[in-house]
């Protein structure tokens, strides 16, 4: 061997050590889900006539440190019944989906679960660029859509007998009116210092209800029922006999 060869023998080496620890060091371990969807927030709504409306819905994120960007679209259901989604380009802002009631009905409404697809820094032996992951994530939130329903009380008064007709009345989708309703839980109350107190609980026919008390003093009466998932509930107005 040669006093060159001799002298560039452990370079040589070292580098072919140097080369075959890149060859055959891993690349860093990539995030499986880049973005996560932590939680959605959506009020529940209430209808006031038959036409469809876009409906807010946002999102909060866990974004790992190799992100890059995204495409999420989010199911909404009713059901079984995919009725609309929402879309975000950024991981931030969603897109406002458009329920129409007339069509979907009224009651209870899902958000998610939403499909990813994230782009995330990769680094390997070439270099750097942006690979993607395709996952579901099943992150939901429960909204209720409710038609607006309306209470009305009056009263008259004979002697010691005090009459109160009450009645209620809500949104009919079909005819996009109000139209009679009889609510459950219906309850005539009167007022005792500062607080509400039940006379009586209510079943009304045909959105109607007659009902009689005795008594010899003035006193403040109302009408009212509970909201139920495709209902608003409704107070009357105070009626004093």
């Amino acid at each position: 061997m040669s006093r060159i060869q001799r002298l560039m023998a452990p370079v040589v080496a070292v580098l072919i050590a140097l080369l075959a620890s890149v060859a055959l060091a891993p690349a860093a371990s990539a995030s499986t889900h880049p973005i996560d969807i932590t939680s959605y927030k959506v009020s529940d709504q209430v209808i006031m006539s038959s036409y469809c409306r876009k409906v807010t819905v946002t999102m909060t994120t866990k974004k790992q440190k190799d992100y890059k960007e995204s495409r999420i679209d989010v199911d909404i259901t009713r059901g079984r019944d995919l009725v609309s989604w929402a879309s975000s380009s950024n991981g931030k802002t969603l897109s406002r989906p458009q329920i129409c009631p007339w069509l979907d009905g009224l009651g209870k409404y899902t958000v998610g679960p939403a499909d990813v697809d994230a782009g995330y820094t990769k680094r390997d032996t070439w270099g750097t660029y942006t690979d993607y992951r395709y996952y579901t994530d099943h992150t939901k939130k429960s909204f209720y859509v409710r038609a607006k329903s309306k209470a009305s009380l009056s009263s008259s008064r004979k002697g010691r007998t005090v009459t109160l007709s009450a009645k209620a009345t809500s949104l009919n989708l079909d005819w996009d009116e109000y139209r009679a309703y009889n609510p459950a839980s219906a309850k005539l109350q009167v007022k005792s210092g500062k607080t509400w107190k039940t006379v009586k609980r209510v079943k009304l026919s045909k959105g109607k209800a007659t009902v009689k008390v005795t008594s010899s003093a003035k006193k403040q009466y109302r009408f009212t029922y509970p909201k139920t998932a495709t209902r608003t509930g409704a107070t009357s107005g105070t009626v004093k006999r």
